[in-house]
């Protein structure tokens, strides 16, 4: 058993089976959790705890916000008193030999270069899943340590759902067994991929799995909790009292299917136009359309880049761009318009979009329609799924494999608590952004006939033959057992009735 800290009245605080399996697992990377109630936060406190007798050792814990934090320093607050001291400006623990405990908070996207530079051997993340991959990846950064003797490790919790539901999903629950069993990974390209684990770039990850059911403590003290979470609606119920990852409550887009909407790279399409969502400390993004005859979309190419003034970001778009020719225009975010704070480069007076336009040249850049909801709409109806002529599931909109982050942010997703018709913006939605110029710059979308299933001759037959059992059964003309019923299957005995006419 590990003990970590003394608690209230002097009782040491000791981990559940499922607690300490988290525990004693010494790989890279490790994701605690399921549902709510195993005691993911103590489990996460006390692992935070492991390194304190190196003078050297600072330990970090983040939380989306810094009002979600007060939680765990509440709770710290009981166990560190009397062997640490608290600042509460820098919000960090100071024990008697040096060595160091943080808590922080990365509410905004951008709040991730507050930690730039910075040196956290170990990195805790609760609940995880209310965090951006992208601030997470960017954060994970910082973990390193100048002292050889000290571990460099990162630790999370999760429960399904938010707006990181789907990049936790990918990264942890769908590739990892439950029990801790580690996989080894490297980044190439931009994607991370298996590796060996003598693979000299590898790092390992493992995922331990756990429920409400795990921690007898909470039942103990509260055991009307798990009634509170049966009363909750199926899909929440089944996310945070079970752990269940394959719901998704709250997602934006929710006609998104991977296998209608990621398309093959089409071909002999001429026309081409380019949307745009500028961001500096924050992602800008870039996505290069086709328009197909019947006004489908398809999105074959992407650029998704920070820190780019606005010079910089059309000659990286120019240089992308095939034939600048065959662009019918490019549309971007209306705020360039006014924007004249990051671009150092442009000339006194010229406005973001202006230095834009200089570059872009000879492509038009059209000012985007802004209307969020209008325009949440229509990106709908883009991705509306519907059946074509062929008799196959298709949809207005497609994206080629090769757009990543589109793919990985776009059906990520979640609905605002605050304004439910629009999606949360504290997720990464530069993409879906920028999506949304594009669509609002066409006309509506194309209404699809659905055109009339042909029944084939042997269709007919079978039509025939079921609505003459039908009749023959209801008039009882013919004994029940020569049918063989509702599978419209051949039917022994009335078959000559419909050759005659077929």
């Amino acid at each position: 058993m590990i003990e970590t800290a003394e608690v209230k009245q002097n009782k040491v605080w000791k981990p559940w089976p499922r607690q300490e399996l988290f525990l004693r697992l010494r790989w890279y990377e490790i994701l605690f959790g399921g549902s709510k109630g195993p005691g993911k936060t103590d489990a996460l406190l006390a692992e935070s705890t492991r390194q304190l007798h190196n003078p050297n050792y600072h330990g970090i814990i983040f939380r989306r916000t810094y009002p979600k934090l007060q939680e765990i320093i509440d709770r710290s607050l009981k166990w560190f008193s009397d062997k640490a001291k608290y600042n509460e400006q820098k919000h960090r623990w100071t024990w008697p030999n040096g060595a160091k405990l943080s808590f922080g908070s990365c509410q905004r996207e951008d709040d991730k270069y507050n930690y730039q530079g910075h040196e956290y051997q170990f990195m805790g993340f609760d609940q995880l899943e209310e965090f951006t991959e992208s601030q997470c990846l960017f954060l994970l950064m910082q973990n390193r340590s100048s002292d050889p003797t000290l571990e460099c490790y990162v630790r999370a919790t999760a429960n399904p759902g938010n707006v990181g539901h789907l990049w936790v999903k990918k990264r942890f629950i769908d590739p990892l067994s439950r029990d801790g069993q580690p996989r080894y990974y490297k980044r190439v390209k931009d994607q991370f991929i298996e590796t060996a684990p003598d693979d000299p770039k590898a790092l390992s990850r493992a995922f331990v799995f756990a429920t409400l059911d795990d921690n007898p403590s909470l039942l103990e003290n509260d055991p009307d909790y798990v009634n509170r979470l049966n009363m909750l609606p199926e899909k929440e119920r089944r996310a945070l009292r079970f752990g269940d990852w394959d719901v998704f409550e709250g997602q934006f887009f929710e006609t998104w299917d991977r296998r209608i909407h990621v398309v093959p790279m089409p071909e002999g399409l001429q026309n081409e136009i380019i949307g745009i969502d500028y961001g500096y400390s924050k992602p800008a993004s870039v996505g290069w359309y086709k328009i197909g005859i019947d006004g489908k979309l398809v999105r074959y190419k992407e650029l998704y880049v920070e820190k780019a003034t606005y010079s910089a970001l059309g000659k990286m778009i120019m240089s992308m761009t095939d034939d600048p020719k065959e662009v019918d225009y490019a549309v971007g975010d209306p705020s360039m318009w006014g924007d004249r704070a990051h671009h150092k480069d442009s000339l006194v007076g010229e406005s973001g979009a202006e230095t834009l336009q200089a570059e872009l040249e000879p492509i038009l850049l059209m000012k985007g329609d802004n209307n969020r909801n209008t325009g949440w709409g229509r990106c709908r109806e883009y991705l509306k799924p519907y059946q074509d002529q062929h008799g196959q599931t298709s949809a207005m909109f497609g994206v080629t494999e090769n757009c990543l982050n589109f793919i990985r942010t776009v059906p990520a997703m979640v609905h605002s608590q605050t304004k439910p018709e629009d999606l949360d913006t504290d997720g990464e939605d530069h993409v879906s952004d920028e999506l949304r110029y594009t669509v609002m710059s066409r006309p509506e979308k194309p209404t699809v006939e659905e055109k009339p299933h042909v029944l084939t001759r042997d269709e007919i037959f079978w039509k025939k033959v079921r609505e003459q059992a039908a009749r023959k059964l209801k008039a009882d003309e013919t004994p029940e057992s020569e049918y063989i019923g509702m599978g419209g299957e051949y039917v022994k005995g009335v078959e000559d009735d419909f050759f005659s006419d077929y």
